[in-house]
């Protein structure tokens, strides 16, 4: 029983002509033709030449190391807009939100966390914490 799935896909193989050489078209003089080539005969094609890409104008590149310098976030003022806190203090790096008027925002420098409280656009309240890291 185990050897009759072989068996059948054997006879299988050899009725369906696999295995069977098929008949070639005779080679002219000279010609070297491989077995595939009958499968697939495709047209040669002219290789087309390559243009070279136009040169881009490239402006020149900001010097390294130029970053804006801000000010120290401990030293923001309650009453101070939004908007100026940024633009002097630089993005805070995280935000969380209290509640849909309140938003608190941390600023991470080296060895300090500030966090500023701003309600309505405007600073309420500042602390900074030393993280000794």
């Amino acid at each position: 029983m185990k050897y009759l799935a072989p068996m059948v896909a054997a006879v299988l193989l050899t009725a369906s002509g696999c295995g069977v050489d098929s008949p070639r078209k005779p080679v002219e003089q000279g010609e070297e033709r491989h077995p595939s080539n009958d499968m697939n005969p495709l047209p040669k094609e002219e290789p087309v030449p390559h243009e070279r890409p136009k040169a881009v104008k490239r402006t020149p590149a900001k010097p390294p190391g130029h970053t804006p310098s801000f000010e120290d976030p401990r030293k923001i003022p309650a009453g101070l807009e939004y908007s100026e806190m940024v633009r002097r203090f630089g993005t805070p790096t995280m935000k969380v939100t209290d509640s849909p008027g309140r938003t608190t925002y941390s600023y991470s420098k080296l060895k300090t966390q500030v966090q500023v409280e701003v309600q309505n656009g405007k600073v309420v309240a500042v602390a900074a914490i030393n993280t000794g890291f």
